[in-house]
C-alpha cells in the first residue's frame, strides 16, 4: 500500500507567510526588522508577492531572498530557478512589475560576477566584461555591449544599471557600446 504525501509549495519570502498576507508583522519579523536582518523593502516586496501569489500558482512556487528599492526602482533578489521561469514567461513578469507598479529588476541571488551583470543587462548581451585596475588599487568593471542590442532609450537604463550594480554588489561600470 502506497501513500502520498502532497506538499503545498508556497512562496518563501524574508516575512512569515502570515505577515505577508496580512500586511502585519509579528513579533519574531518585527525584531528582524528592527535588528537589520532584514529590511523594509523586504517587508513591502513579501507582501506585494503574496497578493500576487494568491492570483497566479507560478508566483507562489517562488522564493524571494532580498529585495531593494533604488532610486524608485524595485530589485528583486530571487532564487535562479525563479529569474529563469520569469523571463521565460512574458505575462509573468506583465504580471510582477504591474504588482509594483514600477519597473522591476529581477536578479539571481547566489550568481557570481558576471551572471549578475547578464542579469542586469538583460534582454542585452553583453560581448565583453574586463577588470579594469587604477593606480590607486581600486577596480572599475569595463563593459561592452553590441550595439545589435543597444538603442537609444538604453543611455537612461545603462545610468539605472550602473547605480543597481554599486548599490547591489558595488560593482563600479564603465559602459560602452560596440561599433
Amino acid at each position: 500500500m502506497y501513500f502520498f504525501i502532497r506538499f503545498k509549495v508556497v512562496l518563501k519570502t524574508p516575512i512569515c507567510t502570515f505577515d505577508a498576507k496580512t500586511g502585519i508583522l509579528c513579533n519574531l519579523c518585527e525584531n528582524k526588522l528592527g535588528s537589520g536582518q532584514i529590511t523594509q523593502s523586504d517587508v513591502e516586496a513579501s507582501i506585494v508577492l503574496s497578493r500576487l501569489a494568491q492570483k497566479n500558482s507560478l508566483v507562489n512556487k517562488m522564493t524571494l531572498i532580498s529585495a531593494r528599492e533604488i532610486e524608485r526602482e524595485q530589485v528583486l533578489l530571487l532564487k535562479n530557478t525563479d529569474v529563469r521561469l520569469i523571463r521565460s514567461n512574458d505575462s509573468l513578469s506583465e504580471l510582477i512589475n504591474k504588482g509594483f507598479g514600477k519597473e522591476v529588476w529581477i536578479l539571481e541571488s547566489d550568481s557570481n560576477d558576471r551572471r549578475f551583470l547578464d542579469n542586469l543587462f538583460y534582454p542585452m548581451h553583453l560581448e565583453s566584461v574586463n577588470l579594469v585596475w587604477l593606480p590607486d588599487g581600486s577596480k572599475l568593471t569595463r563593459i561592452v555591449i553590441e550595439k545589435s542590442t543597444y538603442s537609444k532609450m538604453d543611455k537612461l537604463k545603462l545610468e539605472k544599471i550602473k547605480k543597481i550594480s554599486m548599490a547591489i554588489r558595488q560593482i563600479d561600470l564603465i559602459i560602452e557600446v560596440d561599433d
